[in-house]
């Protein structure tokens, strides 16, 4: 039964880490948009993990590509794009689907033909993105800067720069369904030992079934 009762006690102690998770992620899991980009950026602490909004309207590029791995295995990327505000301002944003990103490249393309003079407007319609904000990479703000000072993009030229991203790369569902998984794992281990130790309770509490004929 020590078995049984050793992998009961390690299960609920594991059980006990998703639900710490829930507890802490609830705004993730559980609330909807609570706020614009330009109100969260304002106050960072306050915002931190909860669902951000903001209408995109105009890009100017990708600035950045982060490449996850496992065991030296891809598993997933990340996109940086600079975004040029409605207010005339700079913020940065990732995201890691391809229709995202697909939309963001395409977007590059009409601002510029719009900055050019090519279109009088921006012949795109605006896509409202949800994520989280947080603070860059540090090689990601580099990369920022980089492209911001290729573009000629200065504060002592007047203009804004952002530097508070809007991680667009997690979605509520997906959330969700990784905090459930998690939540799984000790689930069946406290299954499992108690199988065991019922198991075992029935054969210590009938040891003369050993010698029954099969």
């Amino acid at each position: 039964m020590r078995n049984g009762k050793g992998l009961l006690i390690v299960s609920i102690i594991a059980f006990l880490i998703p639900i710490m998770a829930i507890i802490f992620m609830r705004d993730l899991l559980f609330s909807g948009v609570v706020a614009t980009y330009e109100e969260a950026a304002l106050n960072q602490t306050e915002y931190a993990d909860k669902w951000i909004s903001y209408e995109v309207i105009a890009c100017l590029g990708e600035y950045a590509e982060e490449t996850e791995t496992h065991n030296f295995i891809e598993t997933g990327h990340t996109y940086y794009y600079v975004i040029w505000m409605a207010d005339g301002s700079i913020m940065p944003l990732s995201v890691s689907k391809k229709e995202d990103r697909e939309y963001l490249d395409a977007l590059t393309d009409a601002t510029y033909d719009y900055i050019d003079g090519k279109t009088k407007m921006i012949e795109m319609e605006p896509r409202t993105f949800v994520g989280t904000v947080k603070n860059q990479k540090s090689e990601a703000v580099k990369y920022y800067n980089e492209l911001l000072n290729y573009m000629e993009i200065s504060q002592a030229d007047g203009w804004v720069i952002r530097y508070t991203l809007l991680d667009c790369t997690s979605t509520r569902l997906g959330t969700i369904g990784l905090v459930a998984a998690v939540t799984m794992i000790p689930v069946l281990g406290i299954v499992v030992s108690i199988v065991t130790m019922n198991k075992n309770k029935k054969k210590y509490e009938n040891p003369e079934d050993a010698y029954l004929p099969r």
